[in-house]
Order: C-alpha cells, then sequence, then structure tokens
C-alpha cells in the first residue's frame, strides 16, 4: 500500500503552485520581471521521464519515487505526513467495502491550481 499511494501522488499531483517574481531574473534566455508570476507544476514535474522511467505509467509497485507532488526541501508541505496517512486509511477502506469495481466511462479533470476528477464514472461489482 506505501507504494501504491506514493505513485497516485506522483502520478496525479494534486497541487501546482505560483510563486512572484522578487526581482527581474532570466533563465535559460527568458526574463522574468518582478512582480510577475511563475507556476511551479508538480504534476510536470513528476511526468519528467530522465527522472522516472515510464513516466506516464502508473506503477502501483515503483521502487524509486521520489516526487514532488508536496513540494521540495524547506517548502514541502507541512501536512504531507498527514495527507498520506488520510489517503492510505481512505484506499484500504473502500477496497474492503467495494472490492470490485472498474471505470465505466471517460475521466475529466479540473483545471487550475488545484487538480482532481471532476467526473469519475465507475461501476460496482
Amino acid at each position: 500500500m506505501p507504494l501504491a499511494i506514493e505513485e497516485f501522488l506522483r502520478a496525479y499531483a494534486p497541487v501546482t503552485m505560483a510563486r512572484e517574481i522578487a526581482k527581474e531574473t532570466k533563465i535559460n534566455g527568458c526574463t522574468f520581471k518582478a512582480g510577475e508570476m511563475v507556476l511551479l507544476s508538480f504534476p510536470a514535474a513528476n511526468r519528467d521521464p530522465a527522472v522516472f522511467p515510464d513516466a506516464d505509467k502508473v506503477i502501483i509497485d515503483r521502487k524509486e519515487n521520489r516526487h514532488a507532488a508536496f513540494g521540495l526541501g524547506i517548502h514541502r508541505c507541512v501536512g504531507s505526513n498527514l495527507a498520506r496517512m488520510e489517503m492510505t486509511v481512505a484506499v484500504e477502506e473502500l477496497l474492503k467495502r467495494v472490492p470490485e469495481f472498474s471505470l465505466d466511462g471517460e475521466v475529466t479533470w479540473s483545471e487550475g491550481s488545484v487538480r482532481g476528477p471532476r467526473r469519475l464514472p465507475v461501476r460496482f461489482g
């Protein structure tokens, strides 16, 4: 279960983060001006094929999984361990109560800084 939870976080990272540019900065020839906003896309970082083999596949027993779903370093989400525990309990309880289910149509996703399924058609049994 712990490997599966980490893979779900990597593959479906729920949050992106924006930061305001403090002073004009140039990166790879691109100029960012003070006051502009830049989006830090954790979901995109988690799909980097240089870091994650088969990055677009969900591999629930992926061993090496240094994802950025909760941010990194000193800016890592303080609630990340609680979120992991909540996800584990939710998945375990769902599987106990509904051991057989399948997708029953196309999943649609939200757009913006908080990601998640907006339509998740499921067939039970």
